[in-house]
């Protein structure tokens, strides 16, 4: 599993042994990894992918893991320069929540 790190490098992304089977579980559950015949389903390469990654999309992934977009604060340069396109996307996303959640005030609730 890899991660982009600052700039345009892509960096090994490191989990826990217990981090990598909940993964690999909620990717085998939905359905965006098949484990291959006889292989051991706690190592990634026992896996291949079932869906194209143009299939995936990170509202697909976010469900999957129980996830969530951090809307607490401004997107920053260093998010843009890992994520790239991805990054500008998400602060259209993350700007517009903010200015949604400014309006909401306690008497909304």
């Amino acid at each position: 599993i890899y991660a982009r790190d600052y700039g345009t490098c892509i960096k090994p992304c490191t989990l826990t042994e217990k981090e990598k089977q909940a993964l690999l579980l909620q990717l085998s559950i939905a359905k965006f990894i098949l484990l291959k015949d006889t292989e051991n389903p706690l190592e990634i390469q026992s896996y291949i992918p079932a869906r194209k990654a143009v299939e995936i999309s990170l509202l697909d992934i976010l469900e999957a893991t129980g996830e969530h977009l951090n809307c607490n604060r401004p997107i920053t340069e260093q998010f843009y320069a890992q994520y790239g396109r991805a990054a500008q996307k998400l602060g259209i996303i993350n700007q517009i929540a903010r200015i949604y959640l400014k309006e909401i005030t306690l008497t909304d609730l």
